[in-house]
């Protein structure tokens, strides 16, 4: 995804939003939202020499997707999974009710149980697999994550995908949700997942089992972050290309350039494409800038791009989004640049091939361009993500909108804006696009115009403690060198017990995926260090376990033993008192206590005084 200086970048798998200001992030993820869509509106950031446009205008792919491909879910997987649902609480920070009295929201979560081993005559029971749900329809994760469902018969593991607050189906305050956007806050998802782990131990009588969470992208941050404020709740994570670092405030401070020097990055031809690849996309936009000027310019490009005729661009503004649009492919591919085709990064509305990025720019390798055959070239060259179905007759980047999905289109954006501000820039010399750097006033201005919220730009870091995590522990963080969110993630071990591991030839989170003939070696051996890193984790609970059952028995016994001791001795002492008592002195003695008792009228019964026996 192209992320330009004013735009925000959006996990959700395709999901562009241009906030008034700023031409938004696509919609990136690895939670490959189930309703992917581009949404243009707002300011678009020109030229110096070209007019600025208030005007708003919301946009989707020509081809939106609403919800996952129901063809490409796995019924060999969701067939071992129940579906089911809990009134979640919607605000657990606060004591004041919520808007309109609504204390609730349905949550939607699957449990797959069929590799679980439940509690044994040690009182242990398998681990619970939990995935972090991220900003998308959950089945997207039970459909793809297949790092747990691989590992799970070897662990005896139960494996629960929970459905992130506000998306999928999991939406409070139904068609009126957008009112009520306070509560979409990754503190208040985590302390969900927090209340379910609880929940689902409580229901399985699973008090002893050791919990593992998992989550790519956002909810590799998700995971991280839940492990170091909930490390009772889970007993290690594993954070796959999660950019925890990709914020204001870190020391040092994060590249905002960074995610578009990794899509230059997977065109190089150090990473395996063409070697004319980044020269011609560079070339690009001057061809743009300069055709876009005048009414038969626009033409022009829109011929040689293959656009509809109805998306033809009518001024600057529009040639700005079209520019953007063009990006917006490379970022997607260069996210999805898997060793094999793959439908994760459609959501299952067909495959892209794998390595897009090589195929893509496999149209560009020439370097001998006329300005007409680059741009055909260039449309060839996205069509390999905009028509991955191979039957799209022409493009058109403003296409209408798609209404199921309206409720969660932009919602990335306004946590972006209320709590992920995260800087994106560009330069035209270390990567392949444009000079545009990250301009903080006007994200915070497109922020309060889009949703009322002036950002903090160094919550994230507060909240979170950027870099300085150093005290938590049990995190193991994977990158992928062709994931262009790499930049923003942990690539060198912060401490022995959370390790950063490199995926060279990895796209978005692909040690997450279920293995395949065409899995890189790195790979496996990632995944491999993952799993021993699981059965540690979930080793030294098991054995603080059996420390602590260890010292109650003992403690037990001890007590156990000092009752049969003081009893022991109290019974022998009144053996003892009570032989002396038969004694002839002890004889003697009562009949003298008897006499004085007579004589001084004393009424203490001789079985209150009590001789010590010599």
């Amino acid at each position: 995804m192209a992320i330009n200086r004013n735009r925000k970048p959006c996990f959700r798998f395709q999901l562009l939003i241009v906030l008034p200001v700023v031409v938004e992030h696509l919609a990136l993820a690895s939670a490959l939202t189930p309703r992917p869509r581009f949404v243009f509106g707002g300011v678009q950031q020109q030229d110096s020499s070209e007019a600025r446009s208030i005007t708003k205008t919301y946009r989707t792919f020509q081809r939106p997707f609403s919800k996952v491909a129901k063809e490409s879910l796995r019924k060999d997987l969701i067939g071992q999974c129940t579906e089911r649902w809990r009134n979640a609480t919607l605000d657990h920070f606060s004591r004041i009710p919520p808007d309109g009295g609504v204390v609730t929201f349905p949550q939607r979560y699957f449990v797959c149980s069929n590799y679980w081993r439940p509690r044994g005559l040690d009182g242990t029971s398998g681990p619970i697999f939990f995935y972090l749900g991220n900003e998308a329809d959950v089945t997207l994760y039970l459909n793809n994550t297949g790092l747990m469902w691989e590992s799970a018969p070897d662990f005896g593991a139960m494996l629960v995908f929970a459905e992130h607050r506000y998306y999928g189906e999991s939406v409070p305050y139904g068609k009126h949700v957008r009112k009520h956007m306070g509560y979409l806050m990754a503190e208040q998802a985590m302390a969900d997942y927090a209340q379910l782990i609880m929940e689902i131990k409580d229901e399985y009588d699973a008090d002893e089992s050791p919990v593992i969470g998992f989550g790519g992208s956002y909810g590799g941050m998700l995971a991280a972050w839940m492990r170091l404020k909930y490390p009772h709740a889970l007993d290690g994570s594993i954070a796959a290309s999660a950019p925890i670092w990709n914020f204001f405030g870190e020391t040092p401070p994060f590249d905002t350039g960074a995610f578009a020097k990794g899509v230059t990055y997977d065109a190089s031809e150090l990473a395996g494409s063409a070697p004319a690849c980044i020269y011609n996309v560079r070339s690009t936009w001057d061809v743009l800038r300069v055709y876009g000027r005048d009414d038969e310019g626009r033409a022009f490009l829109a011929d040689s791009l293959g656009l509809c005729p109805d998306a033809k661009p009518k001024n600057t503004d529009d040639v700005a989004v079209l520019r953007e649009w063009l990006a917006a492919a490379w970022d997607m591919m260069a996210m999805g640049n898997f060793p094999y085709p793959s439908s994760y990064i459609t959501n299952g509305h067909g495959e892209l091939p794998a390595f897009p990025v090589r195929v893509a720019c496999s149209y560009l390798d020439s370097e001998s361009f006329s300005d007409g055959d680059l741009l055909e070239a260039m449309g060839q060259a996205v069509g390999v993500y905009y028509n991955h179905t191979g039957d799209v007759l022409c493009f058109d980047p403003l296409g209408g909108t798609d209404p199921d999905s309206d409720h969660d289109a932009s919602f990335w954006d306004f946590q972006w804006c209320a709590e992920m501000l995260m800087p994106f820039s560009k330069d035209g010399v270390q990567d392949m696009f444009w000079e545009e750097p990250f301009d903080l006033k006007a994200a915070i201005a497109a922020c309060e115009q889009s949703w009322g919220i002036t950002p903090r730009p160094l919550w994230a870091t507060t909240e979170w403690g950027g870099r300085r995590i150093a005290s938590g522990s049990n995190i193991v963080f994977s990158n992928g060198l062709l994931d262009p969110w790499h930049g923003g993630g942990v690539l060198e071990d912060v401490s022995d017990s959370m390790p950063a591991v490199i995926i060279p030839e990895g796209a978005h989170h692909l040690d997450l995926m279920f293995s395949h003939p065409d899995d890189p070696l790195s790979v496996i051996e990632v995944r491999k260090f993952q799993r021993d890193a699981i059965r540690d984790w979930i080793r030294v609970p098991f054995q603080q376990r059996q420390n602590r059952n260890r010292i109650q028995i003992q403690d037990h016994q001890a007590t156990a033993a000092a009752a049969t001791a003081a009893a022991t001795e109290g019974a022998a002492a009144e053996l003892q008192e009570s032989a002396w008592r038969g004694s002839c002195a002890g004889r003697l003695w009562q009949l003298v206590r008897q006499w004085l008792g007579g004589v001084l009228g004393s009424s203490t019964p001789a079985t209150t005084m009590t001789v010590e026996a010599e």
